[in-house]
């Protein structure tokens, strides 16, 4: 899962608490639920280590089984480099250390992408990770 909100530029110029919106979507990881799924959550900045023990607890409590193996949160390293209003998929492009780590998680695993809100930049990285896009029309920007 990616939390990309990748609204055209000018939209996320003037929208408010943008990184903070594109981490809305964090509860895809209640798709844990399901014992066959394991999931990547794609964030825009970094998670401190007691948001990763908050949801361990929460799976625990919710009789989610091995969720501590079965989900990962991962940000790409260079976001502090390029301007807040970015979305995470473009962010993501020009972060090789996430990109890679990615590839090592999904490797031998039959994986997608889930965007937020699909874009050209999640198509780009549709095509450099090589995994289908699961999504509607994405936008034209």
């Amino acid at each position: 899962h990616i939390n990309s909100l990748s609204y055209e530029e000018l939209q996320r110029l003037s929208m408010e608490k943008y990184m903070q919106k594109q981490n809305m979507q964090i509860a895809r990881l209640f798709n844990l639920k399901d014992p066959l799924v394991d999931v990547i959550y794609v964030a825009p900045f970094d998670m401190p280590p007691e948001v990763m023990s908050y949801y361990n607890k929460v799976f625990e409590l919710g009789g989610i089984e091995n969720a501590n193996t079965r989900f990962t949160i991962i940000w790409p390293e260079n976001h502090i480099l390029f301007p807040s209003h970015y979305s995470t998929s473009k962010v993501l492009l020009y972060s090789p250390k996430c990109l890679k780590r990615i590839r090592q998680l999904t490797k031998g695993k039959n994986a997608f992408i889930i965007p937020g809100v699909p874009s050209s930049e999640d198509i780009e990285l549709s095509a450099t990770l090589e995994m289908p896009l699961f999504c509607g029309e994405p936008q034209k920007n």
